[in-house]
Parts: C-alpha cells; sequence; structure tokens
C-alpha cells in the first residue's frame, strides 16, 4: 500500500499535453479510442520522475459517458498501469453540477462517485479526488470512497488567490472536514500558479497534519502563436515547487499547462529538499467558511432550541423556517461564534426538520452548528449531510447512549458534548459527576475519538428549586478544567422560576468563565450584561439570599426583537417565502415600483457589496438572489399588464462545444435572471452553428461563454470568431482556464464571476441603450 509520508512526484497536465499533439476533444474519449496516445503521456511523465500517474478519468462519469463509462474507466486503468508508474491513482474529478440547491441532491452525488469507485473495482493504488470547490461535493465523494473501497483517499481542492475556493470554501474547513471524514493525505491544486501557490501551501500545512499534495497550474494561459500557452517556465516552476516542499508538502506535481519538461525539473530540483512539516495541533469546528476553535472560550447560540420558547415551537410545527434562521442571524450578529440547532417537539418530523434547518443556516449565515439531539437518527442524518465539522450535543453516560451515538460522532469526525448523567440520573455532587465524564472520555477513546473532542456538560440545574446546584455544578467544571478536560454548560437554566433572570445568569456566566469554562451555550446578547453582588450571593446559596435577590432586582429583561426583518433584510439574508409575503404586505400601501426601488434594488446591491468584500460567498448570494426573485414575481403581478411594457436586455449564455461542465454557467444565469435580465439557456457542450442561431433570432443581445477545461479554452476563440464574423455584440467569458489577458486575445469580456457578470451587463445596456428591446 502507498504510503503518503514519503516523498513523491506526481504527473502533469494531462489536457496540455494532448493539445500539443493536437487534440481538443473529450480527453477520456481517448481511453477507448487512442489508448496509445494516453499511454505515451503517462510514459513521458514515468521517464520525467513522476512515481504516480493518473488515470486519464478526470471528467469520466455517467453524465458525460453514459453506457460507456465502464469502458472509458476500464481502459484508462489498464493504460496507466502500462506506463511503469510505481503507483496509480484512479483521477476523479467534479461531476460537472451544483451539488445542492439548483443541481443534484447529495445522494445523486454520492451515487455517481459511488459508481465511478465500483467500476474502477479497487484497481488502482489509492483513489485521487482533485479539483474540488464545493465542500458538499468533495464530502460526498469522499464518503462514497470511503464506503465502497479499501483503497487510499487522497483529496485536493482548487483555491484562488482570496484562499477560497469558487464556492467560497475557505483553506481551515477543507482540512479540517477531510480530517474528520479520514482521508489520507490532502492538498490543493489547478486555479494558480506555483507562486500563488505557495500560500495556499502555507497555509494548508498550518492547518493539518496530514501529508500535503500540492499541484499548480503552469501560470496561467495566453494565446501566441494561434497556439494557447502557459505562461510559467519550468525552472520557475521548479524552483516555486523547491520553497513549497520546504514548507513541508511532501506530495508535489502539476496540473494545467504543465508537461514532462515541469515535472523533471520539478523532481530534479526538489530531490535533496527536506519537507519538515509540524502538524498543526488543537481541536476546531467548522461551516464551510468559518472554523471555531474549541481550545479557549467560545459562546454558542441557543436561541434555536424550542424548550420553553413558544414561539420557536410554533415555528416548527407551521413549518416557519425563515423565522428560525432570522434567530441565527441575529445571534451572528451578537458574535456567537457557533449556532445550536435542536428541533425537538412533538408531532413533527425531527429529521427532515434539522436537515432543513441545516441547509438554510448554511445558507443564512457562516457560523459552525452544534447538532442538539438525542436520536440516533437524526444525528446521523444531520452528521452526514452538514457541510463541515459539527459539534453533537449530546452523548451521556449511559451504556445505551455511548453505544449508539459515539460511532456516529467517530465515523463524521465530530466533536461531541457528553451530559454527566446516566441511567440513575444526575448525581448531586461533583465526585460523582467527574466519574460520569471519565466513562464518557474512556467510551469515547475506546471508539478511537480523542478525548480533545470530547466536551463535559457539568449540567446546569435550577438554583431555586434546589439551592447549592449551582455551586456543584461550578465546582465540576473547575475540577474538569483542572484535568485537561473541555467543559460545557447551558448557562439560562440556573435562573428558571426567579425573575429577571438575565441578571442571575449574567452573574453565573462570569462565575463559569473565572472556573474554566469552555462552551458556554447562551443567548449571545446576554454575554455583554453584568451580573450583580445580589445575583452571586443567590448562586453561592446563602441565607435568605433568593429573597433579598427579588426584594432588591429591578424587573429586566433583554429585549427581543421577533421581527424576522424588512424586506430589504430578508432578501439580504435569502429568506426566500418570507420575502415574498412582506412583498404582498408592503404592496397593500406601496406602487410596486416604490418595493422594488426602496427594498429589493438595495437588498441586491447590499448582498453584492458583501459578497465583494469576502463577508458572504457564492451560497448566499444565490440564496439572496432567489429571495429577491420571490419579490420581484409579486411586484411583477402587482403591475398586472403594465409589466408588458418595458425594456428586454438578453443575455444568450452556453457552455462551449466539447465541455460539459454547466456549473459556472448555471450560476450566472440564476444570478443575472434575478436581477431583471432575459436569459436565454442554450445548455452545454453546444454546437457552434447552434450558438449563432441563438444570436441571430435573440439579436440584439449580449453572448456568454463558459469553459472549464483547458482543452475547450480554444473552442472558445473558434466559437467567438464564428459569432462575430456575422454580428457586431459583446461576448462575455469565464471559466476556470481563462484570464482577463486570454479573454481579450480571443476577442472577449472577461468576467471573473457571476456578480462581475451582472455588472459588466448592466453597464454594457446603460452604454448601449440600441442593444436593449422595447416591448
Amino acid at each position: 500500500m502507498i504510503d503518503f509520508k514519503q516523498d513523491l512526484i506526481l504527473d502533469g497536465g494531462m489536457g496540455s499535453s494532448l493539445l500539443e499533439r493536437g487534440y481538443a476533444g473529450l480527453p477520456e474519449k481517448l481511453n477507448i479510442t487512442s489508448p496509445e496516445i494516453i499511454e505515451d503521456i503517462h510514459r513521458s511523465y514515468v521517464e520525467s520522475g513522476s512515481d504516480v500517474v493518473y488515470t486519464n478519468t478526470f471528467g469520466a462519469n455517467f453524465y458525460k459517458y453514459g453506457d460507456e463509462l465502464e469502458k472509458v474507466i476500464g481502459s484508462a486503468i489498464d493504460t496507466a498501469k502500462k506506463s511503469g508508474a510505481n503507483y496509480t491513482a484512479l483521477d476523479i474529478g467534479p461531476l460537472g453540477k451544483i451539488v445542492g440547491e439548483g443541481g443534484i441532491s447529495f445522494d445523486e452525488a454520492y451515487d455517481e462517485f459511488k459508481r465511478i469507485i465500483l467500476l474502477a473495482a479497487d484497481r488502482t493504488d489509492y483513489i485521487a479526488i482533485e479539483t474540488m470547490t464545493s465542500l458538499s461535493e468533495a464530502r460526498a465523494a469522499v464518503l462514497a470512497a470511503k464506503e465502497n473501497s479499501s483503497l487510499p483517499v487522497c483529496v485536493t481542492m482548487s483555491f484562488e488567490k482570496n484562499l477560497r475556493t469558487f464556492f467560497g470554501v475557505d483553506i481551515r474547513s477543507f482540512a479540517l472536514t477531510m480530517e474528520a471524514l479520514g482521508v489520507d493525505a490532502l492538498g490543493a491544486n489547478c486555479s494558480v500558479g506555483p507562486v500563488q501557490m505557495e500560500e495556499i501551501a502555507k497555509k494548508l500545512l498550518e492547518c493539518t497534519s496530514l501529508p500535503v499534495v500540492i499541484k499548480p497550474n503552469a501560470g496561467m494561459p495566453s494565446i501566441k502563436d494561434k497556439k494557447t500557452v502557459y505562461d510559467i517556465d519550468e525552472k520557475t516552476f521548479a524552483e516555486s515547487m523547491a520553497k513549497i516542499k520546504a514548507m513541508g508538502a511532501n506530495i508535489l506535481g502539476g496540473c494545467c499547462g504543465t508537461t514532462p519538461a515541469h515535472i523533471a525539473l520539478c523532481a530534479s530540483l526538489t530531490k535533496s529538499v527536506k519537507a519538515e512539516h509540524k502538524p498543526s495541533k488543537g481541536v476546531w469546528v467548522c461551516s464551510a467558511y468559518k472554523s471555531a476553535s474549541l481550545d479557549s472560550h467560545v459562546v454558542v447560540g441557543e436561541r434555536i432550541n424550542p424548550t420553553g420558547k413558544k414561539k420557536v415551537q410554533a415555528a416548527l410545527r407551521e413549518n416557519d423556517y425563515d423565522f428560525l434562521v432570522s434567530e441565527g442571524v441575529k445571534q451572528e450578529k451578537q458574535n456567537a461564534a457557533i449556532l445550536d440547532v435542536n428541533v425537538g417537539v412533538s408531532g413533527i418530523d425531527e429529521t427532515k426538520a434539522m436537515l432543513e434547518m441545516i441547509s438554510r443556516l448554511s445558507k443564512a449565515t457562516t457560523l459552525p452548528l452544534q447538532i442538539d439531539s438525542s436520536k440516533p437518527e437524526v444525528i446521523e442524518k444531520a452528521l452526514r449531510y452538514y457541510d463541515g465539522v459539527a459539534i453533537v450535543n449530546s452523548v451521556n453516560g449511559s451504556d445505551s447512549s455511548l453505544n449508539t451515538i459515539l460511532p456516529l460522532v467517530k465515523k463524521y469526525g465530530a466533536a461531541v458534548i457528553g451530559l454527566t448523567m446516566d441511567e440513575r440520573g444526575i448525581p448531586d455532587n461533583a465526585e460523582d459527576r467527574l466519574k460520569i465524564a471519565d466513562k464518557i472520555i474512556k467510551a469515547a477513546e475506546n471508539f478511537g475519538i480523542d478525548r480533545s473532542k470530547v466536551i463535559i456538560d457539568a449540567l446546569t440545574m435550577a438554583e431555586s428549586s434546589a439551592p447549592g446546584t449551582a455551586l456543584v455544578t461550578l465546582d465540576t467544571v473547575e475540577a474538569l478544567t483542572k484535568k485537561g478536560i473541555k467543559t460545557a454548560l447551558g448557562v439560562s437554566n440556573v435562573s428558571f422560576g426567579m425573575p429577571s433572570r438575565e441578571i442571575i445568569n449574567a452573574s453565573f456566566y462570569d462565575m463559569a468563565k473565572s472556573r474554566g469554562l469552555t462552551l458556554a451555550i447562551i443567548n449571545p446578547a446576554m454575554s455583554m450584561l453584568s451580573g450583580s453582588k445580589d445575583a452571586v450571593n443567590f448562586l453561592l446559596a446563602k441565607p435568605d439570599s433568593a429573597k433579598i435577590y427579588i426584594e432588591n432586582t429591578t424587573p429586566h429583561s433583554i429585549p427581543v426583537s421577533e421581527s424576522k426583518g424588512d424586506l430589504s433584510d430578508l432578501i439580504v439574508t435569502g429568506q426566500t417565502d418570507s420575502a415574498r409575503e412582506e412583498t404582498i404586505s408592503l404592496l397593500n400601501s406601496l406602487k410596486p415600483m416604490e418595493v422594488a426601488e426602496k427594498y429589493v434594488m438595495p437588498a441586491l446591491n447590499e448582498i453584492g457589496r458583501l459578497y465583494e468584500d469576502g463577508k458572504v460567498f457564492l451560497p448566499q448570494l444565490i440564496a439572496s438572489s432567489d429571495a429577491a426573485k420571490a419579490a420581484f414575481e409579486e411586484i411583477e403581478n402587482a403591475l398586472g399588464d403594465a409589466k408588458k411594457e418595458g425594456n428586454i436586455k438578453t443575455f444568450v449564455i452556453a457552455t462551449v462545444k466539447g465541455d460539459i461542465h454547466d456549473i459556472g454557467k448555471n450560476i450566472v444565469k440564476a444570478i443575472t435572471s434575478n436581477y431583471g435580465f432575459k436569459v436565454v439557456d442554450l445548455g452545454r457542450d453546444v454546437d457552434y452553428q447552434t450558438v449563432v442561431d441563438a444570436v441571430e433570432k435573440n439579436y440584439p443581445c449580449v453572448l456568454g461563454l463558459s469553459a472549464l477545461m483547458t482543452t475547450t479554452a480554444e473552442n472558445m476563440a473558434k466559437q467567438i470568431k464564428l459569432v462575430k464574423e456575422k454580428f457586431n455584440i459583446p461576448v462575455f467569458c469565464g471559466g476556470a482556464v481563462l484570464t482577463p489577458e486570454y479573454a481579450e486575445q480571443i476577442g472577449g469580456i472577461y468576467c471573473k464571476d457571476a456578480r462581475d457578470t451582472v455588472i459588466k451587463l448592466s453597464e454594457f445596456f446603460d452604454l448601449n441603450p440600441d442593444y436593449i428591446k422595447k416591448v
């Protein structure tokens, strides 16, 4: 079996090697029609020093090859094995679909990856999942590999210069999530050249203890002598790779544009360099966008919990998820680091409700989640579909709880809260609570869970019903802290039955922090309040302290807004149903265009600004756009016949001939259509003449073209040439292999993402009113 701790040289670009040989079609097709070409490329890399060759299966999936897939994969593996390489890796790339809303489901993605893995039948030395930009898709691929193969798994994502992927996934979140799922190596490939990759590699090495893989492009493409070339030569590439290896990355290779010459010099210059990787330490949880350390004090927002909250109970029973999401949004603004999610009320499908909340919160906030349930079936589904590393709240000291919950925690790499209670109930003294804590920690270790990921809840009881229990809880927290064990408390339970509960809660919170409390599960607004001397005396169970507290305390409470926000807030946070309802309500008092101008357009401008500032990411942008679409639909309904009069700004879009990846195109379609443009979507792998005919039919218009693959970038140039021979229109270009310079060279206008496309479309139509159709 391959040892990823050893130094390894991987191969380089397949697409660029095929372009050098004059081939610009579907690379995987050659596995069947001309396997000798693929074998020759593999051998050229082996002769250049590659220890590993990737099978020519990057784009091999059922969506692309249908019933031919088995033959494509089988032939690819046979060909790779003939290369003479020490190791072969089954190369699995993205499916070319959005995984999630607007695309295919997580389960559908899992099934497609499972199909690929089963067809490969463990005939390679390991599975290499690469060029991922969606954490959901990466997780689906990894789980398919772990559950259907015995081979080691390596995963790489494509990070951009901002250290995030196209979907906004940050490096630490990627590393934490992949480690949690038990992959054997991880890293980065594609998107940038080796110089920019140095910063990405440095961050990766800080965030993981696993072997790190680095596969940069040979820079970015441009046109020279009518050929696509990359701007990083072999010497620059190899020198950067030597620096990256010295940082600690021990598995090196190349992606788009790299050739056997790049790999040969890389192997030579890095051979004597020692990869010294100091493993990262610490315990973290994360969403796809943000992580939270559990090695210092953390505030966990408690308000998405029906216990004692009638409005939350009603919202769950009435499927009013927008109200619940608004509670999450408020807590993020109040500086919660993690959100607790509890949907346990009678009369509902708790699993369905939990999955709905996870999905919606992941689009409305960036915070990691704490899955709050005692039901194994709810926890299992939540952990399987959550894009990140969660905390499970909770397990207790009973054997049945330990034996059903802890295996799930281990499988998905979560952290877990252990309640100091068991079959006999909650002990009334610290000593017995500590015994239960020890049992939980030992059980976790027996399941392979490190004790650093176990957080013990010392259990907060109502002080009014049993004076002295607060001290027992605090003593338990202090004793656990001295033993180096993380602790948690549901702080607000302590004040149950007392007036002005927030003052008692604030005092108890301060006392618990002074004893070493790790996780405070509280209303985050409360963390800013101060307690009182009378409240402290009450918590210390001093004589007559409850009576004195009640007599001396002025009624006080934290203002809690029950509003979900105005229409602009609802659009910015992507609450589609509530945005529609609020629009209908506003139309009772405002004219349709007043609603659009006062609320909808400012909201779109605000979400655009947040996106450009890196404060929200693509899923949030799409959710906000969908909410705006719902508002616009109601505005159009209110306009009635008046909506038939107006201006049409037409945008024809397509993924170029030979390219089946349409994620980027579909996102651009969703965003631009919600900004009022008429979008004509021609689909993917669109024939050249079909595009020309569509432009003629919709003229005047703007054309948008997308390409992901190196081998299809030249097809974009051909398409633009054919269109511009007949029509004087702008052609917007986008895709992972494009640069502004390349787009300009082929006669296009570069758009870096969907938001940039909206801006450029708006500017073009403002400056060129002749392209706007009057209706």
